[in-house]
């Protein structure tokens, strides 16, 4: 018969098989530039609390955005998380709107103690979502038919990027944690554009890049808390990835109806950026948690096919979580209420202008029973605004809500039998 320690074994690793399958949850129009929508590596915790995760260390819930968190596990638990979805998007422009439904798995993690000073996790997480499909109707003055020239537009994305990681924390001395965590990535996008005419003198186009990607990189993190009293610390945090070099295999290939067919191929041409960000948590009796973070993504100085065409990301969070009293009686006390709000640039221009996106988020970490270690369900909410609606650009505004939850067990004690 299995054991409860075997059946969550099995329930990741097949969890993993589904992960590696899955389509994204994505049916942005934005998507269509660059990797696609970024995803943060922050779980159910720092997502409800507007994206803070560098100096954020919790003994209840996994931080694979900063390693060093990993050293805050009790030496006697094994962790399980896992996250999925549900995202209704409204896309509107200067000549329509539209509704887009999408929900998926999103990632999944654990980590457990090697020693007192010591943590480790792996998991499987999202770097980028790639989901689109739309078209575009243009009239255009044309001297060679006498009067507008009229074309169709087809638009289509799939794919994303993928990346299992397994992470290390060591804390060398007392309050102070550095770690790393070494990332396999890997995934396909697809991007196809199709041009047709109105007048059939004129051929139809077909456009497609396809990217597969298969490579390593790392991040590096580290923590220090500082203590005011009993009840008042400060926890201040670092974290920083290296710009690297993909390994990809890439084609363009552009077929005009019954005439040519051109492909170009693009071997090692790709880039991520070079990250870095700090921020800080002031913890309050283990019941009051503020922080703030700031990241910057050094996307100017990124290939991809080979031409350097982004712009540097920079994002700022603000987040915010009330636990009552976690050995309350009373459930509602026992409950964390998180709040948080996140402002970013995009790492990509449309038709030559930059936007922002806005996301507001509150959340609820819910525990299925009373101590100082609790399986807790985490429920959040995100609304996003992206872009502004005019007639070069699309605006979108999206409601998600995200279900995440957070096992943990003791699995390194010794019971006593009578």
């Amino acid at each position: 018969m299995l054991t409860r320690k075997a059946i969550i074994l099995l329930s990741f690793w097949g969890m993993l098989g589904f992960g590696l399958q899955a389509q994204n949850n994505t049916s942005s129009p934005y998507t269509r530039y660059g990797y696609g929508e970024l995803v943060d590596l922050g779980f159910g915790q720092s997502r409800a609390m507007g994206g803070v995760s560098s100096a954020l260390r919790s003994k209840k819930h996994i931080n694979p955005a900063n390693p060093a968190s990993y050293t805050a596990i009790d030496s006697m638990s094994f962790r399980f998380e896992f996250g999925a979805s549900l995202r209704i998007s409204a896309y509107s422009d200067s000549n329509a709107d539209q509704r887009k439904w999408n929900g998926n798995l999103e990632y999944l993690a654990l980590q457990f103690p090697v020693t007192r000073w010591l943590g480790v996790s792996a998991g499987l997480v999202p770097y980028s979502f790639v989901g689109y499909d739309f078209e575009m109707k243009q009239a255009v003055p044309s001297s060679i038919v006498g009067g507008s020239l009229e074309s169709t537009s087809f638009y289509k994305g799939t794919g994303g990027l993928n990346q299992v990681f397994v992470g290390v924390g060591v804390s060398p001395f007392r309050n102070f944690s550095v770690g790393a965590n070494l990332f396999y990535n890997f995934g396909t996008i697809e991007h196809t554009s199709t041009v047709s005419f109105k007048n059939t003198a004129f051929k139809s186009t077909e456009q497609i890049k396809r990217i597969e990607v298969t490579d390593f990189n790392t991040s590096f993190g580290a923590q220090y808390e500082i203590n005011f009293s009993k009840e008042r610390s400060l926890a201040l945090g670092a974290v920083m990835s290296l710009k690297s070099e993909l390994g990809a295999d890439a084609v363009q290939t552009v077929t005009t109806a019954s005439v040519d067919t051109v492909s170009l191929s693009f071997d090692n041409k790709f880039d991520l950026p070079l990250c870095f960000g700090m921020g800080f948590v002031y913890n309050l009796n283990e019941r009051l948690h503020v922080g703030f973070d700031y990241k910057r993504q050094i996307w100017s100085d990124v290939r991809y096919f080979g031409e350097k065409e982004f712009t540097d990301k920079d994002k700022y969070a603000l987040g915010v979580e009330l636990l009552p009293d976690g050995n309350s009686k009373r459930y509602l006390k026992r409950v964390a209420y998180r709040a948080g709000f996140n402002v970013s640039n995009s790492y990509y221009d449309v038709n030559g202008n930059d936007f922002k996106e806005y996301v507001a988020s509150v959340g609820f970490g819910l525990p299925l029973k009373r101590g100082l270690n609790p399986t807790v369900v985490n429920l959040g909410f995100e609304y996003g605004n992206i872009g502004k609606k005019s007639e070069n650009m699309i605006k979108e505004q999206y409601f998600k809500f995200i279900l995440n939850m957070t096992i943990n067990e003791r699995w390194f004690t010794k019971r006593k039998f009578e």
